[in-house]
């Protein structure tokens, strides 16, 4: 934690959304900027173009996890599964090794939080409702947790 403090490491996606939590930010608003800054280092071209509508619905009917470190991968494949992309199409898109996708898809590998917004930003869901609804939703595992 404190090399991610000081600015020399990355934070997982999941410390990074903690670490907003706390301190009160606008998750939504945070990933919309990150996401919008990411685009040129990502084949934004690419991105398909959805309605958001079914996707909020769908990721908020995800039922949750017991092991927080889970749960990043399970709403990343419904995401991919409701647009019907290939990891292979989501990796190439977001720059990002598809073996590593995999891992991620599956709950064995946490992505930073850059790399975890590239994903996100190329499966053309709208960024800042995909990480709102992961906040709201990693709060209600954690408290569950701590009960």
């Amino acid at each position: 934690m404190n090399q991610v403090e000081a600015g020399n490491q990355e934070p997982n996606v999941i410390i990074a959304v903690k670490m907003l939590l706390a301190a009160n930010a606008d998750i939504q608003s945070f990933f919309t900027s990150l996401s919008s800054q990411l685009l040129q280092s990502i084949e934004s071209s690419k991105i398909p173009v959805l309605s958001q509508d079914e996707f909020k619905k769908e990721l908020n009917s995800t039922s949750l996890p017991s092991d927080e470190t889970k749960f990043f991968g399970i709403l990343l494949f419904k995401c991919r599964s409701i647009t019907n992309l290939s990891q292979n199409y989501i990796s190439s898109i977001a720059k990002y090794d598809h073996r590593s996708l995999q891992r991620v898809e599956k709950g064995i590998q946490i992505p930073g939080v850059i790399n975890a917004t590239k994903i996100v930003a190329a499966t053309g869901i709208d960024v800042g409702i995909f990480f709102d609804i992961f906040s709201k939703k990693l709060q209600e595992i954690n408290s569950i947790k701590n009960k």
